[in-house]
């Protein structure tokens, strides 16, 4: 009968120091995404949610709106797209420059103007521009992060400045999140 006891005291003692395993983290480092000639990391900002649903729907990698409200009627809205890399957008400069280009086409009162880069988690290249479409009064910075085949734009766009401006320090963050995602080999 002791030795019943003492059996379960141990058994007791051990089930009681033994951590859960079953319990959620409290953060994570992101999503990843993954393509053809891409992998990349990127984590939501605090009060944003990400929809990777509704970005295949757009031609884009994820779509990113504040909680409680859609990608259809938030005032300020994120986002994720990669361009290949081809004879015509060989290098970052030739993608942003037929970005502006494409751009500007739309409304001669539009304008494009430099922005300091934003730092990725992995530090890669990054070159930042602030779009102004006169034509929509859209507000939105784009920063272009150059790959060895890709170019990963990640851009925040607003039609009402002060969403925009609010907006800024969760696109900081989001632009902070990326980094390059290398497997380890296939399995």
């Amino acid at each position: 009968m002791k030795a019943l006891k003492a059996m379960t005291l141990i058994l007791i003692l051990l089930a009681v120091s033994i951590p859960v395993v079953s319990q959620k983290p409290s953060s994570t480092d992101g999503s990843i995404f993954v393509g053809r000639s891409f992998s990349f990391v990127l984590k939501e900002p605090n009060g944003w949610t990400m929809d990777i649903e509704t970005a295949r729907s757009q031609g884009l990698q994820v779509v990113l709106y504040p909680d409680g409200s859609s990608w259809k009627n938030a005032a300020a809205v994120m986002y994720a797209r990669v361009i290949d890399k081809d004879e015509d957008q060989s290098t970052i400069d030739k993608v942003i420059s037929n970005d502006v280009a494409d751009f500007m086409k739309l409304s001669k009162e539009s304008t494009v103007s430099d922005s300091p880069p934003l730092e990725t988690r992995d530090k890669s290249k990054s070159i930042s521009k602030v779009f102004y479409d006169a034509a929509n009064k859209n507000y939105e910075t784009v920063t272009f992060i150059d790959g060895s085949k890709v170019v990963v734009i990640l851009a925040l766009s607003s039609r009402q400045k002060t969403e925009y401006d609010k907006a800024l320090p969760a696109f900081k963050a989001l632009v902070g999140s990326y980094f390059v995602f290398t497997p380890l080999g296939s399995p």
